[in-house]
């Protein structure tokens, strides 16, 4: 290119000089001329050559795969060029924002946190998850815990009067944990999650929910687990904010550790899930009746043999923007027993004083159904209706029977269990994707002969009403209003409580920042 622009130059320049000679001009001007020209060449040339090497560097850029590193804007870190991405991660053209291939985006961190990337060999990658709240509620009569409300404290004892908290004791925080290669066919995952919830307002305890290691074969559909998690019955929740979660008011639920096994089937528009399993302890589910040191789950060699079996299927009118587009029916059912020393000696009212008796066991078992449906209507909004029903003996450790597991009549060696039913029902309303409105009720009935012997509750349930506004995806407001009812067949917990019905008037106002 330079050789052809020299002598197109070179050419012109001949030609000037003959047409400069024609006309009797002197030479020694059109040798002036011409070196001016071929300066003004060079300098062109050296800016073409130039300019090439940007746009050949440019080029390489473009041409390079998605999971090599790309070049650092000018705040950006220099450990940070080096970092690896996973195949198939798209990188936005800041070079800062990573979408994976499932869809999640986010923002590599500094190397020493290393929460987007392998901390090992292995691949374990950790990612944080969970939510804050700042909720505040105030209660017309005093329930059992005053920033969670089980029951209605009765009328006549102290503690009885209003209260009012501010607390962020139902907020969560944990972690997963993956494991993204497999053994033949075999994923490894975990969770550790927790929360800082009390006995009062006041008190911030330190409280393991979930801490759990589970394998997962998605092709043949079977997982198995071990830890701490969710009992295997738990298929439905309420829409209710209040942290109590309806417990003792017709939604038992605990988590506990365990061993399960589960098997999913899979069909074009429906699925099967089958769980079984053990679980032994945990938070609440012991006790110790006779005070002799030792929990009565634990006295006992039985644990808790639990099973569950849910089917869900595509629902035919539900529109392809609703927020649930499958309903569910399911059943669980739960066995086991707990020991504990039978009484050896009363007092004047027959209650008893004393346990040095024999050992006695005592059976804990339920069976649940439960069921889910979602809907539409046309120019109104969609919604989803769930609930369950269930029944059982010595439900106290699972939150069922108004926490009553073992009552014992006047001059009674050996207690009886309380049986109770209860269940709940609650549907939510979806206006738009900014509100959404829910309404519930829930109860538990132990048997008042068995309870009036137990902590003397016979009856316990709640009305409640919730309003939800989304601010963005993080941010969301919840309200609520719960009528709660309590009523006592006996003073076996509040010694000269007025028996009959005590009620609550519940007003909670809670702010959420998920993550």
């Amino acid at each position: 290119m330079k050789r052809l622009k020299v002598a197109a130059a070179l050419t012109a320049a001949i030609a000037m000089t003959f047409a400069a000679s024609a006309q009797g001009e002197a030479p020694a001007a059109s040798t002036v001329d011409l070196q001016a020209l071929m300066d003004r060449m060079n300098k062109l040339e050296a800016a073409n050559q130039e300019q090439a090497k940007k746009i050949q560097q440019l080029e390489s850029q473009l041409a390079k795969p998605v999971n090599e590193p790309v070049i650092l804007a000018a705040n950006e870190k220099e450990d940070e060029k080096d970092r690896p991405v996973e195949e198939g991660t798209k990188v936005s053209e800041s070079g800062r924002v990573y979408t994976a291939e499932n869809g999640k985006s986010y923002y590599l961190v500094d190397r020493m946190a290393g929460i987007f990337e392998p901390l090992s060999e292995s691949g374990l990658s950790i990612t944080p998850y969970g939510y804050l709240v700042l909720e505040t509620t105030h209660n017309t009569h005093g329930s059992e815990i005053d920033v969670y409300s089980d029951f209605v404290r009765p009328k006549g004892v102290r503690g009885g009067g209003s209260t009012t908290t501010l607390s962020v004791q139902d907020s969560i925080l944990g972690i997963r944990m993956e494991t993204p290669e497999d053994y033949k066919g075999w994923k490894f995952a975990g969770k550790a999650e927790f929360d800082l919830a009390g006995a009062h307002s006041n008190d911030y305890a330190f409280h393991w929910r979930h801490l759990y290691m589970e394998a997962t074969h998605e092709e043949s559909g079977w997982s198995i687990l071990g830890g701490q998690t969710w009992h295997l019955w738990k298929l439905v929740a309420p829409s209710s904010i209040d942290g109590a979660w309806l417990e003792y008011a017709g939604y038992p639920y605990r988590r506990s550790p365990q061993f399960r096994v589960t098997k999913k089937f899979a069909w074009e528009k429906s699925g099967l899930e089958l769980r079984a399993g053990i679980v032994k302890g945990g938070p609440g589910m012991g006790g110790d009746r006779d005070d002799d040191g030792n929990q009565d789950n634990a006295a006992s060699s039985w644990a808790l043999f639990e099973g569950a079996a849910l089917f869900t299927h595509e629902a035919a009118w539900q529109a392809e923007d609703a927020n649930s587009r499958e309903w569910m029916i399911g059943i669980g059912a739960m066995y086991g027993r707990d020991k504990s020393h039978d009484a050896s000696a009363w007092d004047a009212a027959g209650k008893p004083t004393d346990f040095g008796g024999k050992n006695s066991e005592y059976d804990s078992k339920m069976i649940l159904l439960a069921g889910s449906v979602p809907f539409s209507i046309p120019k109104i909004g969609e919604f989803s209706l769930c609930g369950q029903v269930f029944a059982g003996d010595n439900l106290g450790g699972i939150q069922g029977g108004v926490g009553q597991r073992v009552g014992f009549m006047p001059y009674s060696q050996r207690g009886r269990e309380v049986s109770t039913v209860g269940g709940f029902g609650d549907l939510r309303y979806y206006l738009n994707d900014k509100w959404s409105f829910a309404v519930g009720y829930g109860f538990d009935d132990p048997t008042d002969s068995e309870a009036k012997y137990a902590d003397g509750i016979g009856y316990n349930d709640r009305i409640y009403m919730d309003v939800f506004y989304t601010i963005n995806a993080n941010l969301s407001l919840g309200f609520e209003y719960g009528h709660l009812r309590t009523r006592y067949v006996s003073d076996a917990m509040y010694e000269g409580c007025k028996l009959g019905t005590s009620s609550d008037d519940r007003f909670q106002f809670t702010v959420f920042y998920n993550f």
